[in-house]
């Protein structure tokens, strides 16, 4: 093998076990803050106060650098497939730090969600397109996209556990895919000088959208099912990437023969069945009380969670 490819495989080898690191630490402090905290900013004054999910944070940071380093040696569809080993990754690591039993069933789902996502990610491998979005696609997507987003996020209001953790973190992914594309921009600004980008607006919205994507992801987290909203994070970014990519970028992707659509529909259908197995045993593998926060009182109807203080 040579050595940039080997260099591309450590890269993005380290880059999913910091983010698998990541979520692990982070999750784990955010299912702890109280529920009338999620989807506000304000839920993230009380993970900064936490110094666990400080170092889940600064294991994130870590995860970005060497993810983007993996995609300075080698191409997007062979780094993502690497990265989309998180979520197998997270589930063990939350095993050894957090003392978690997980059933044999969710590590099977989530080896079939690694395996679905990779397969799917290179049998549509996009080439060609371009750097910037044109203005009149975004007014298009755009509002579709925060149709959508505001969609999942109504829909988790409505549940609990492990279905929420997978709703908002489909929602963040959402968000995410649509930062890629957005970054690509800026990335392209940097092409008339380090402060090239400064003149233009995608730089500015690409802020806002990865600041919501952080905000929804973190609240997937609190809902309290690690595997379920990693799935859901980790599924929807590099597929709504493919899908922004073609239709935004004109990114062309190719399948070869019938054969080759149909692995694609397979895989996407492993992935997809995997999220739902994931999201309906998290709450199960990942049970057991957690500790609230100090100051209210616990709610004993949902252990580990406050009763916020209304006095």
């Amino acid at each position: 093998m040579p050595v940039r490819e080997i260099a591309t495989v450590v890269l993005a080898v380290a880059a999913a076990f910091f983010y698998a690191l990541s979520n692990v630490l982070e999750q784990s402090e955010a299912e702890q803050v109280p529920d009338e905290y999620s989807l506000r900013p304000s839920l993230f004054v009380r993970l900064f106060q936490r110094p666990r999910w400080l170092l889940g944070f600064a294991s994130d940071a870590g995860g970005y650098v060497a993810a983007a380093a993996a995609l300075g040696f080698g191409a997007v569809v062979f780094v993502q497939p690497i990265l989309s080993s998180g979520l197998l990754i997270s589930l063990l690591l939350a095993a050894a730090i957090n003392h978690h039993q997980f059933h044999r069933s969710d590590l099977a789902a989530a080896g079939t969600f690694t395996v679905g996502l990779a397969v799917f990610l290179l049998e549509t491998s996009a080439t060609g397109g371009r750097d910037l979005v044109p203005l009149h696609r975004w007014l298009i997507a755009a509002p579709v996209i925060a149709a959508v987003v505001a969609v999942l996020v109504g829909s988790a209001r409505g549940f609990s556990g492990a279905p929420r953790a997978a709703l908002l973190g489909v929602a963040g992914g959402v968000c995410f895919g649509a930062s890629a594309v957005l970054t690509k921009g800026f990335v392209h600004y940097f092409r008339d000088g380090v402060f090239g980008w400064v003149n233009h607006w995608e730089p500015y919205v690409m802020a806002v959208v990865i600041i919501g994507g952080f905000l929804l992801a973190q609240s997937a987290f609190q809902a309290g099912s690690l595997a379920a909203s990693v799935a859901g994070l980790e599924a929807t970014e590099p597929v709504v990437s493919v899908v922004f990519g073609v239709g935004l970028l004109d990114e062309h992707v190719h399948t070869r023969s019938v054969l080759d659509a149909v692995i694609v529909g397979v895989s996407a259908a492993m992935v997809v069945f995997a999220i739902l197995v994931l999201a309906r045993a998290g709450a199960r593998s990942e049970g057991g009380t957690t500790v609230a926060e100090p100051g209210p009182a616990a709610d004993p109807c949902r252990p580990g969670r406050a009763i916020p203080d209304t006095t």
